[in-house]
C-alpha cells in the first residue's frame, strides 16, 4: 500500500513525493550557460583546429624544404664523388703516378700543369668544393687545384687513408675539415697505393646556404653526420645541438635508406618543432627546428584573447545573473517565503518594496489580501465555534431523552413485577444519575466524573440483569482523571453493548471496560461477548463513522464519535471491531492528549 492510499483511508492528508524544485534564478543562469556553451565550444574548436592546421602547414613546409635541401646536397655530393671517380682515369694523373720516372722533366712539368688545370676545373664545378688535391706516392708530392706543388703531408695523408678505410662511401673529417676521398687502386690493396684524390668541402659555403635556407630569425638548421663528430650550423648553442643530435641518432640508427621525421621536443622549458631527414648515402642528417612560440605565437595570442573573452563572458553572465537576482529573484523569493509563512499560520506580515515596479503592486496586493484574509478567518472561526457548540448541545439533548426512556421502562417493569428490594437501590442510582446530568450545565466534564457517571449507569444495569451479565471495570489511571471530555461519552457506548449485544444472552454475559494510556493518547476499550455484528453490519457502521454527512441519525456510537471528532479532530473518535478476547464487539474511544 502506498503512502497516498493509506493516508486516504485513515482520513489523513494525502502525501505525495514532491519533485525537486528548480528556482527561476537557477533556470535563467542555466539558460545563459546553455546558450554560451555551444558558442564557447565552437570557438575553442575553431582555434584548436586552426592551430593544428597551422602547425601541420608549418611542419609540411619545413619537411618540404628539408627534403629539397638535403636532396640537393646528396645530389651535389654524389656528383662530386662521381667526378672524382672519373678523374681516376685521367691520363696525366696515371702517367705521373706510374711512369714519372721515365718521363723527361719537360714532360713531367707539362703533365703537372695540365693536371692542375683539370683540378681547378673540378674545383670550380661546385661552390661546395674548397680545393682538390692529388697525392701521388711515386712523386712524393701533392698536386693542388690552387697551383701548389708541395711535398706530401704524411700526417694528413695517413689520417685520411685511415678514415676512408673505415667506411665507404662517406664524408670524412680531419682537424675540423670535411673531405670526400678516393684512392687508387680501390680498397682491398692497402699496401699498393698509387695516388689518393682528396676533395675538401667548403664548410662556409654550406653554412651560407643553410643561413639562406631558413625563413625566420628564430628558425635554425643543422647538418651533421651520425657517425662522425662534425656538424655545420649557424646556431651557437652547443648544448641544444647535442640534444638535437641525440634525438636524431635514435631515430636514424637502424632505419632504411632514408628517414624523415616531424616531432616536438622540450629544451629548457621551451617546446620546439623539429623536422629531420637522414640520408644514408653520405651518412648525413639535416635538421630544421624552431621554437613553437615563434611558429604559433600569433595563434597563442589568439588563444590568450579567447580565454580573456571566455573569462569576460563568465563575468558578464555572473553580473547579469546577480542583476536578475536582485531585480526579480530576490523580491520573488521574498514573496514566496511570505506565502509559506501564511501557510504555517503566520498572518501578521507586511511586505515593502523600494522600487516602483510590478513587485510594488504585488506586495501591496499581498498586504491587502492578508488583511482581508485575517478578517475572514476571524469571522469563519467564530461561526465555526458557534456551530460546533450548537451541534454539541443538540447531540447531548438527543442522548438525555433516550436514556430517560430506557430507565423509566425498567422502573415500570420493576413496579409491575413488584421487585421492591431492588427498587430502592435502583432509584438511588437513578437519582445520582439524573443529579449528574442536571447539576452542571457545562458541555464538558473531567473524565473522572464521566467514569463515575458510567459506573452509576452500570449499577442500574446490574440491578436489571442480576447475574446474567458480569462487569469488569478497570480503575481510571490517575494521570487521565482531569482530561476534559464531552458529557455522556462513555455511558452511551456501554448502553449500546447492553442493548445490541448482551440483552439477548440468558447467562454468562461479560462486559469489560479498560484503559490504555500512552504519552500521546488515551484509549478506552469496551469489550463484550454479546451477539456482535456481522461483517456487513460492521462495514455499514464503519461507513457511518467515517462519513462526514450531517444527515445521519446522530445517536449512540455515531453521536459519541462525532462529538469526539468535533473536539479533538481526525485523530480521535470511535473505532469498532470484533473483540479478539471475548468474541463480541469491541469499541475503542481514542482521545489525543496533545491537541493539534
Amino acid at each position: 500500500m502506498d503512502i497516498e492510499e493509506e493516508g486516504g483511508r485513515m482520513g489523513l492528508p494525502l502525501l505525495r513525493f514532491a519533485k525537486p524544485r528548480i528556482s527561476i534564478f537557477t533556470k535563467l543562469v542555466l539558460t545563459f550557460l546553455i546558450v554560451i556553451t555551444p558558442l564557447y565550444t565552437l570557438g575553442l574548436f575553431l582555434i584548436q583546429s586552426g592551430a593544428d592546421n597551422v602547425r601541420a602547414e608549418i611542419n609540411s613546409s619545413m619537411m618540404a624544404r628539408v627534403h629539397f635541401y638535403i636532396q640537393s646536397l646528396v645530389v651535389e655530393f654524389g656528383r662530386i664523388q662521381k667526378l672524382q671517380q672519373e678523374f681516376l682515369n685521367d691520363d696525366d694523373l696515371q702517367n705521373l703516378a706510374v711512369t714519372n720516372q721515365v718521363m723527361t722533366d719537360l714532360e713531367r712539368t707539362q703533365a703537372i700543369i695540365r693536371l692542375q688545370k683539370r683540378l681547378r676545373l673540378f674545383k670550380n664545378s661546385s661552390n661546395y668544393i674548397l680545393s682538390v688535391d692529388a697525392f701521388i706516392s711515386s712523386l712524393g708530392k701533392v698536386i693542388n687545384s690552387q697551383s701548389k706543388y708541395d711535398a706530401i703531408p704524411e700526417e694528413e695523408l695517413k689520417a685520411l687513408i685511415s678514415k676512408t678505410a673505415e667506411t665507404h662511401p662517406a664524408i670524412v673529417t680531419w682537424n675540423g675539415r670535411l673531405y670526400i676521398c678516393q684512392r687508387y687502386p680501390v680498397i682491398g690493396y692497402p699496401d699498393a697505393l698509387t695516388f689518393f684524390l682528396v676533395t675538401e668541402l667548403n664548410k662556409q659555403a654550406i653554412q651560407r646556404d643553410l643561413a639562406s635556407f631558413i625563413n625566420s630569425k628564430d628558425e635554425q638548421a643543422i647538418l651533421f653526420s651520425n657517425h662522425y663528430d662534425w656538424s655545420i650550423t649557424n646556431d651557437t648553442n652547443r648544448e641544444l645541438m647535442d640534444t638535437l643530435q641525440g634525438i636524431v641518432r635514435k631515430q636514424a640508427g637502424n632505419e632504411g635508406e632514408k628517414v624523415s621525421m616531424m616531432d616536438m621536443f622540450r629544451y629548457r622549458n621551451d617546446d620546439y618543432m623539429l623536422t629531420m631527414e637522414h640520408s644514408r648515402d653520405f651518412d648525413i642528417s639535416l635538421v630544421m627546428y624552431m621554437p613553437e612560440e615563434s611558429a604559433l605565437g600569433q595563434l597563442k595570442r589568439y588563444n590568450v584573447w579567447f580565454w580573456m573573452l571566455s573569462a569576460s563572458s563568465v563575468l558578464i553572465v555572473l553580473l547579469f545573473s546577480y542583476w536578475i537576482y536582485r531585480l526579480i529573484h530576490r523580491p520573488l523569493r521574498k514573496l514566496v517565503r511570505s506565502f509559506r509563512l501564511v501557510e504555517k499560520g503566520k498572518m501578521d506580515l507586511q511586505l515593502s518594496h523600494r522600487s516602483h515596479d510590478e513587485f510594488e503592486y504585488l506586495y501591496a496586493q499581498f498586504n491587502s489580501m492578508l488583511s482581508k484574509l485575517q478578517q475572514l478567518i476571524g469571522e469563519v472561526y467564530e461561526e465555526k465555534i458557534r456551530s460546533q457548540r450548537a451541534e454539541l448541545r443538540q447531540l447531548q439533548a438527543q442522548i438525555n431523552p433516550h436514556f430517560l426512556y430506557n430507565t423509566f421502562f425498567i422502573l415500570k417493569r420493576m413496579v409491575r413485577t413488584e421487585d421492591y428490594p431492588k427498587l430502592r437501590p435502583f432509584t438511588t442510582h437513578l437519582g445520582n444519575y439524573f443529579k449528574f446530568i442536571t447539576r452542571n450545565a457545562m458541555d464538558e466534564v473531567e473524565l473522572k466524573e464521566e467514569v463515575e457517571f458510567a459506573r452509576a449507569y452500570l449499577e442500574i444495569q446490574k440491578i436489571r440483569f442480576e447475574d446474567r451479565i458480569r462487569v469488569s471495570f478497570e480503575e481510571l489511571p490517575k494521570a487521565a482523571e482531569a482530561i476534559p471530555v464531552p458529557r455522556l461519552t462513555l455511558q452511551p457506548i456501554i448502553e449500546n453493548s447492553y442493548k445490541y449485544g448482551l440483552e439477548v444472552i440468558d447467562s454468562g454475559g461479560v462486559l469489560c471496560v479498560s484503559f490504555d494510556l500512552t504519552p500521546n493518547k488515551l484509549t478506552i476499550v469496551i469489550d463484550d461477548n454479546g451477539a456482535g455484528m456481522t461483517p456487513e453490519q460492521l462495514m455499514a457502521l464503519e461507513s457511518k463513522l467515517s462519513s462526514s454527512s450531517t444527515q445521519l441519525e446522530t445517536t449512540g456510537l455515531v453521536n459519541v464519535h462525532k462529538r469526539l471528532w468535533l473536539k479533538y479532530g481526525a485523530e480521535s473518535g470511535v473505532r469498532v471491531d470484533r473483540s479478539p478476547s471475548l468474541g463480541g464487539l469491541r469499541v475503542q474511544l481514542a482521545i489525543p492528549l496533545k491537541e493539534e
